[in-house]
């Protein structure tokens, strides 16, 4: 009985072990050092220390069987790995941050060659794995160098092209990161951290090691001498860091085109303006309100920095960019005070930048969403494999920020139900394959679902991206109206018909009801044009808003109905207390709910559409379903002269009842979109995009509970109706 395991085992060990890919063991390396480094924040212990071995053991294991694959780059690495290994094994924790540094550095540096080497060879899919290996812009985003290097594999752009997009990003992104370690190194030695000091230090001497000839073309042999100097004197003077400044001030790896240059103005002044939307929200008399909205006024500032300084070497007036870099720190400082103060520096700021960039660069709220979501993206799933899951969940909701309502607008005449999918990814996903938000909670890995969402977000700028034709604008035009606007009509229609069938006269209805349709249009184009001007509404808060108002006005609906429903014999009492309730007033609020509940979203859809489509044809396709809408409720109310007045009933009744089913299924999704209300994605019923644009039917359990609830709520009297009328007379006495 002992044979079988020894076979077992000699024929585990006689196999081969896996080869590591390059960008495999680079990952690993990089997360391993990083969970080294927080134990090195521990006491001693023999367990501490064990593990410290253990995972030195694993890096070496990953960077033996990836090595090779680095060609003559791997002497650059090994040289680093030994230093980061001596420093662990010293228990040194400032030489150990520092020397984690210069590792990923020197991986980066080589793994660069080689995704350049195989962009010359046009080997896109090497190139792109290569690709993996570096840091992502926090700002500008890394889209660029991705579609150059699809456009290569797919024969749309040369080699020699893709060469010179990739490298210049890749050396733009790591002048900002230089620029960024600078400031951080800054603020830990004011704050007396030597260890993350000492760490900054590393990532500021490796970063301008990656930047390599191109920062020493720039400074000149004096002034690559200087920052060496200024290098050595940082690690026991930071007074030195200001010297590095100074020298790397006007520095920019390649000259940005025109259209790259207002793309990053344009980034520049989103995050600048969105420093005081979150400030403003987030914080009330010195005391943090909205903690989340806090969170990302100082991220937007952090961003808004670091794009200044790609920016100030390309602007005419330095003394503009300097003065924008006075104000950021400015409002920093009053930041971290959690002072008042911040909006007038804000408003400086950005007529600063209109004034030195354009009236262009106020436009351009998709471009910078495109932009910021892939590294925002980037940004969570390196938070995930460090094992920061809170710092995860607020960039989850920042990229889903990005999403909606930036890209979501503009892609939802184009194509709803991929709408739906890419939103569902950003939050609970399906049962078969969780989302992000799950994910997160459930601490699990994110790679693969952040890699799809960013295939799915270049496929929607496919759709987005592609010039529609007049009679495309006018189809796209008249599928929102039409949609948006069928429910609220089939739910009047219907609630007018049957209050005819009920001895009713409907002209008592059509005063209030107009007076709810109009009340409704107008608070929609006041909630829009007070978001635009007065304060900021964020994506979470309109969803609240909408989700909100579809239960509110799904509950008035189920009351209508009931009402309208209610037996006779012994409910008698239950319908004389239902009958008042269809009145002018009740009808006038429904039709207000309904058409409030959509509406403000629909007028972002077409502000949207009329980015890249004529108004003309919009108009055209807006008039067009907003009458077929019309004519589906004509329909409904004409049939009721011809149908049996019983049967008739029987057909608005149910109508009305899907309506309510329907209502409380967005109203559910919403909330749970506004983080308000759990998700609970199921396995056993459909996940059919038609079921959730038309019928509000989602593979969720939470709101597909309440649509069973309330089915069974409004089952009610015709179930009652159902019971022996000798039964019910026994119940009642």
């Amino acid at each position: 009985m002992r044979i079988l395991p020894l076979l077992i085992s000699l024929i585990f060990f006689a196999m081969p072990l896996r080869a590591e890919t390059p960008w495999g063991a680079a990952d690993a390396i990089r997360s391993e050092a990083g969970r080294i480094e927080r134990l090195l924040y521990r006491g001693q212990s023999a367990a501490r220390d064990a593990e410290i071995k253990d995972r030195l053991q694993q890096i070496a294991t990953s960077w033996e069987q990836a090595a090779p694959q680095f060609g003559a780059e791997r002497d650059a690495v090994d040289s680093a790995l030994a230093d980061y290994d001596a420093s662990v094994r010293a228990d040194d924790q400032a030489a150990a941050a520092k020397s984690r540094q210069l590792l990923w550095a020197a991986l980066m540096a080589a793994a660069r060659v080689q995704a350049l080497a195989a962009i010359d060879a046009s080997d896109a899919q090497a190139a792109s794995d290569w690709l993996t290996v570096r840091d992502y812009a926090r700002a500008s985003g890394d889209t660029a160098a991705a579609l150059a290097v699809q456009a290569l594999g797919d024969g749309t752009l040369d080699a020699a092209a893709t060469h010179e997009t990739v490298e210049g990003e890749l050396l733009t992104v790591a002048a900002s990161e230089l620029r960024l370690a600078i400031s951080r190194a800054k603020e830990d030695a004011a704050a007396d951290h030597p260890t993350q000091y000492a760490g900054d230090l590393g990532r500021i001497e490796g970063l301008a090691g990656y930047l390599g000839s191109n920062l020493t073309d720039h400074l000149g042999d004096q002034g690559n001498a200087q920052l060496e100097q200024a290098l050595a004197r940082a690690e026991t003077d930071p007074a030195a860091l200001s010297d590095i400044s100074t020298l790397i001030a006007g520095y920019s790896p390649v000259r940005l085109s025109p259209e790259e240059k207002l793309r990053r103005a344009r980034l520049l002044r989103r995050f600048t303006a969105l420093v005081w939307e979150e400030y403003g929200n987030g914080v009330r008399n010195g005391e943090i309100t909205q903690p989340l909205e806090y969170y990302e006024a100082r991220l937007f500032r952090d961003r808004a920095a670091i794009i200044l300084g790609d920016l100030v070497p390309q602007m005419q007036d330095t003394a503009q960019g300097e003065r924008l870099g006075a104000l950021l720190a400015e409002m920093k400082a009053k930041m971290d005070a959690r002072e008042d103060g911040v909006e007038p520096l804000v408003a400086e700021a950005l007529a600063i930048i209109e004034a030195s960039f354009g009236e262009a660069v106020v436009q351009g709220g998709y471009e910078a969403a495109v932009d910021a979501l892939p590294a925002t993206l980037d940004e969570l799933q390196l938070m995930a494999q460090a094992g920061d899951w809170s710092g995860a969940e607020l960039k989850r909701l920042e990229a889903y920020s990005w999403f909606d309502p930036d890209i979501e607008q503009r892609l939802v005449p184009r194509a709803p139900a991929m709408t739906l999918r890419i939103e569902a990814r950003f939050w609970e996903g399906t049962a078969a394959r969780p989302g992000l938000g799950k994910l997160i909670e459930d601490q699990l890995p994110v790679a693969e679902e952040v890699a799809g969402i960013k295939e799915d977000v270049l496929a929607a700028r496919a759709k987005i991206e592609t010039p529609v034709s007049p009679i495309g604008a006018a189809l796209q035009s008249a599928g929102i109206v039409f949609r948006e606007g069928l429910e609220a009509v089939l739910i009047i229609a219907a609630l007018l018909a049957a209050l005819r069938a009920e001895g009713l006269q409907p002209s008592r209805f059509r005063a209030p009801i107009a007076a709810g349709l109009v009340a409704a249009l107008l608070f929609s184009f006041a909630l829009w044009a007070a978001a635009r001007w007065l304060f900021s509404l964020s994506t979470l808060a309109r969803e609240a808003i909408e989700g909100g108002t579809a239960l509110l006005a799904a509950a008035v609906l189920t009351w209508m109905v009931l009402g309208l429903n209610a037996g006779g014999g012994h409910v008698a009492n239950f319908r004389a207390k239902l009958a008042g309730i269809a009145n002018p007033w009740t009808v006038g609020s429904l039709a207000f709910l309904v058409v409030f509940r959509e509406g403000f979203e629909t007028v972002l859809f077409y502000e949207a559409m009329l980015v890249d489509a004529s108004a003309g044809s919009v108009l055209i396709g807006l008039v067009g379903g907003g009458a077929a809408a019309l004519v589906a409720g004509w329909l409904i109310l004409a049939s009721g002269r011809k149908l049996p007045l019983r049967l008739f009933f029987r057909i608005t009744s149910v109508l009305l009842s899907i309506l309510a089913v329907v209502l409380v299924g967005a109203g559910i999704r919403g909330l749970q979109t506004a983080a308000l209300i759990s998700a609970t994605p199921v396995a056993w019923f459909p996940d059919r995009d038609w079921l959730q644009l038309w019928f509000g039917l989602f593979p969720v359990a939470e709101p597909l509970a309440a649509q069973a609830l309330t089915l069974a709520i409004l089952a009610l009297p015709w179930l009652w109706r159902q019971l022996p009328r000798r039964s019910r007379v026994g119940r009642a006495s």
